[in-house]
């Protein structure tokens, strides 16, 4: 076993899914579900709308939502 981890960020990593199966379910909370396209969709938009607003890396967003699809993103 070995204790090293990945070269790559989570977000490279999460890329890298999104082209390999890109149509396939990433999240479902009760009847919704959402592909792992559509899923970084929805996170490239939000990471659009904080940085049109003047956040930047290493600004600290909280975040209130209930338990659901958009928590995840």
């Amino acid at each position: 076993m070995t204790d090293q981890f990945p070269e790559a960020t989570l977000v490279e990593l999460f890329e890298e899914q999104v082209v390999r199966c890109g149509d396939r379910v990433a999240v479902c909370c009760g009847e919704e579900s959402v592909t792992y396209a559509e899923l970084n969709g929805r996170a490239n938009r939000l990471a659009r709308w904080l940085v049109g607003r003047g956040v930047g890396p290493e600004d600290v967003v909280a975040v209130c939502l209930p338990r659901s699809v958009d928590l995840v993103v």
